[in-house]
């Protein structure tokens, strides 16, 4: 039987169809959301909604289905999908949103069973809505000085072995307060585009189109939004005079730190962020080697590049660990933004609490580390090497970073103090060579960044 939305959908309605398209297709929930907001035009309140709820479920997917087994006694997997996710968005607007009352949360629950679920699913869930307000207040965690792993797990909704990961690696007080970090909403920020106009003139530009905004955290063309509204039915955005984009990618292309007229590889550029932003710091003056191994991704750098009015980056259609022969040794800088397992950003995308795996880590630092080596080939003497992921995992930052320069004796680590802003100087590897960023202790996503310098040519 297909099942379809009401002509008059409403928030509840367009996140139930939204968590149905990511769990029977496997779509991240950023995507299917997307595609359902275009689809169905809501109000600004109901847009907002349906995010909250969409991205709320999705973030807290373990935890509700513990609760939702508590109460019912079976396991959620038992229940059919239509039903298994009108409890889960209901379970988290009962526990979680608190200007929600309980007992909107249950009848828009029953509502929702009563249009979409089997016959008689209503009563269920109304039965077990009812159940869980009772017993609500009685429902603990597990004792954090008895299991650890599992009061986090639980409590955070993680999969036990990232859990476990992180507890290794940071402790388990530090390990908390990284896990607690990625389930909070990550800062919307957009970079100004200074080759059509300041910051100064496109916060107010902004401020007049009906965005809250304010100067961003470190970076001197970041702006950070409070926004219910689509940015790419704004004005200013159609005039290429934003890109939005994180702090701690903005980052990536300062470390980098190109100059006007050089000749810059981008060897995974795709969407185009960062290589739009190199093109800015150049003053669009030079030359970009945009590389991407997908069509579709080479068309997103160029419909970017047109929107912004940079005409110096020219796409070129190819895997960033084979790239064209006639490369070798022309560049001045390179970067590498790899592929990576993303746990940096579960913020922005809390599917990949779902999606990755523990073997994932070895088979993409392989990937990395051909990408860099293939990317080091194309520099000339005292060519600048970049490498950036969007994941704090060993096995992709810092095993990578060493490994790198145990293969390659031909380039060194740089300082990287002359090219970081306030509040990030002080960093205890800053002067080795890379940094991390923690969504924990900086705001910021979660980032790794390195950076190298070829050595020059020998003196005869």
């Amino acid at each position: 039987m297909v099942i379809t939305m009401t002509e008059k959908a409403d928030a509840r309605q367009a996140a139930l169809f939204v968590l149905q398209e990511v769990e029977t297709r496997g779509t991240f929930v950023d995507l299917a959301l997307k595609a359902m907001l275009q689809k169905k035009k809501l109000s600004a309140r109901d847009r907002a909604l349906t995010t909250e709820l969409c991205y709320g479920v999705i973030r807290y997917l373990l935890t509700l289905d513990w609760l939702i087994e508590i109460v019912t006694g079976r396991k959620a997997s038992k229940i059919d999908p239509w039903t298994r996710n009108i409890l889960r968005l209901s379970f988290y607007q009962a526990a979680y949103l608190e200007k929600i009352p309980a007992s909107a949360a249950c009848f828009e629950g029953v509502e929702l069973a009563k249009k979409f679920s089997h016959k008689g699913a209503a009563k269920f869930v109304n039965g077990v809505l009812r159940g869980y307000l009772r017993k609500k207040d009685e429902i603990t965690f597990p004792d954090i000085k008895e299991n650890a792993s599992k009061y986090l797990s639980l409590k955070y909704s993680f999969p036990m072995w990232m859990v476990k990961r992180w507890i290794e690696l940071f402790g388990i007080e530090e390990g908390e307060k990284y896990i607690s970090s990625l389930n909070k909403i990550a800062p919307l920020t957009i970079r100004t585009n200074t080759l059509k106009i300041n910051r100064d003139e496109l916060e107010k530009i902004l401020r007049k189109e009906g965005v809250k905004v304010k100067k961003g955290f470190f970076l001197p063309e970041s702006l950070a939004l409070k926004n219910g509204k689509s940015l790419a039915d704004l004005d200013s955005f159609k005039k290429g005079f934003f890109q939005v984009q994180s702090e701690s990618s903005m980052l990536v292309s300062h470390l980098l730190d190109p100059q006007p007229g050089e000749t810059i590889l981008d060897s995974c550029s795709a969407p185009g962020g960062k290589t739009t932003h190199i093109a800015q710091l150049m003053n669009n003056s030079g030359q970009i080697f945009s590389c991407d191994i997908y069509p579709h991704k080479i068309k997103l750098v160029e419909k970017n590049a047109k929107r912004l009015g940079i005409t110096i980056i020219e796409p070129v259609l190819s895997d960033g660990r084979r790239l064209p022969d006639d490369f070798k040794g022309i560049m001045d800088r390179a970067l590498v933004d790899a592929p990576c397992s993303g746990l940096g950003v579960i913020r922005r995308k809390p599917d990949l609490k779902w999606k990755r795996k523990p073997a994932d880590f070895q088979a993409l630092s392989k990937i990395q580390l051909d990408l860099l080596q293939e990317a080091a080939d194309t520099l000339k003497p005292s060519g600048v090497l970049v490498y950036s992921v969007c994941t704090n995992e060993p096995e992709e930052t810092r095993e990578v970073f060493h490994s790198f320069l145990k293969n390659n004796p031909e380039f060194h680590p740089c300082d990287l103090t002359p090219y970081l802003p306030e509040g990030l100087k002080d960093e205890p590897t800053a002067r080795e060579g890379y940094i991390d960023l923690l969504p924990n202790r900086h705001v910021l996503d979660g980032f790794f960044i390195a950076r190298w310098k070829k050595k020059g040519h020998v003196a005869f």
